[in-house]
């Protein structure tokens, strides 16, 4: 759908990785207002008429300015008298979209969610009473940040990719570049394929890299034994998609072999530290990681690469992280009971016992990953 003519403006909440990385690319005829907790995000986009983003295409860089409308924290946004905006987009992560919503109150305009889980929509919803909130599957990767050299010209600076917005074609018309579904095909589709053959290998390949001490993705993908492993995750899911799923294999196939070519794309750059964050929400019984395994097992197969995978996502640490207990938790109680009351797996199901007998077997191996890293560093 190509922008219309006049200079819309769109608000964004959420000024990391996709709502100051790539949605400005689909709404490039737009002046953007931009909400976040950051106070240096903030603040920098005030003392601007705009910031410099990036776009990897066809192998280069290309470049773009962003106009910016304004700039708000949730405090400072002015609730007394909202825009009318074409759109508002919320891209703050599932756990927050409730609480970053809750400033839309008098907001009479379409709300759409670019978050990881579509259960957001109705919880935004019933918070805000309306109906008026629709879910968007971004097909894309964005970093949330750029390199070095980049950054020097201008610290706001962000890397995405050349992606596909895909949205709830209820949301009515928007003033940008993107796709507009029928809510089955967008759940059904893109966001299926998104989950399990993005999301999936992608924090496999995240988790991994952190047990190595790398710092970005590609950095991971180029260490032989991960990169096998995120290809083996990818075919473990590719084969339970082909066999429970009625997506066509051409499409299922295309889709795997451009998520291993993004994984390993140097252009962007991107942490594995965003991948990897809030891994208590990565390793939930629906989600990318443990509800992938189920899918697996229902299929009938074990996903060995995968189990490697959620052994990683157990490993990770990070001081800045708001799952920071985990490791603590996972030190703390016996494997049996970190399964049963932590991973939510009942005890005697498949994946509790291949977990429970499996988990000590890979976990020192991953370890030893991360030893021999250090020690040829």
């Amino acid at each position: 759908m190509k922008p219309l003519t006049d200079a819309s403006e769109i608000l964004v909440i959420g000024g990391g990785a996709i709502g100051r990385g790539f949605l400005p690319w689909c709404f490039r005829d737009s002046r953007i207002t931009f909400v976040d907790v950051n106070p240096w995000i903030v603040e920098s986009l005030r003392q601007r008429p705009g910031y410099r983003t990036y776009r990897a295409k066809n192998g280069a860089l290309e470049s773009m300015d962003v106009v910016v409308a304004a700039a708000h924290t949730p405090d400072s946004f002015p609730l007394l008298e909202p825009r009318n905006w074409a759109a508002a987009f919320i891209n703050v992560g599932p756990r927050h979209a409730v609480s970053a919503a809750s400033i839309l109150s008098r907001y009479a305009g379409p709300i759409i969610l670019c978050e990881n889980d579509p259960g957001t929509v109705a919880l935004v919803r019933e918070a805000l009473g309306t109906d008026r909130v629709f879910f968007a599957v971004p097909d894309v990767i964005t970093s949330s940040t750029a390199p070095a050299e980049l950054l020097k010209l201008d610290p706001l600076s962000v890397v995405t990719e050349d992606g596909i917005l895909f949205v709830d074609e209820a949301a009515g018309v928007l003033p940008g570049d993107y796709r507009p579904l029928p809510g089955g095909e967008l759940l059904g589709v893109q966001w299926t394929a998104k989950l399990f053959l993005h999301n999936t290998p992608h924090c496999v390949a995240a988790y991994l890299g952190a047990v190595a001490g790398v710092r970005y993705l590609h950095e991971a993908m180029a260490i032989p034994r991960i990169g096998s492993i995120v290809e083996g995750s990818m075919t473990e899911m590719l084969n339970s998609l082909k066999l429970r799923w009625e997506i066509p294999h051409s499409f299922l196939e295309w889709y795997s072999a451009k998520e291993l070519a993004r994984f390993r794309n140097s252009l962007l750059c991107d942490p594995i530290e965003r991948v990897a964050r809030e891994p208590l929400r990565k390793l939930e019984t629906d989600g990318r990681l443990i509800g992938a395994a189920q899918v697996c097992l229902a299929s009938g197969f074990i996903p060995h690469n995968l189990l490697s995978g959620i052994a990683g996502a157990l490993l990770f640490s990070s001081d800045r992280d708001a799952d920071r207990h985990l490791a603590f938790m996972r030190r703390a109680l016996t494997p049996g009971t970190f399964i049963s009351h932590i991973l939510a797996l009942r005890p005697g199901e498949a994946l509790e016992i291949i977990l429970r007998e499996q988990l000590p077997l890979i976990l020192p191996r991953l370890a030893e990953m991360g030893t021999q890293k250090r020690e040829t560093s």
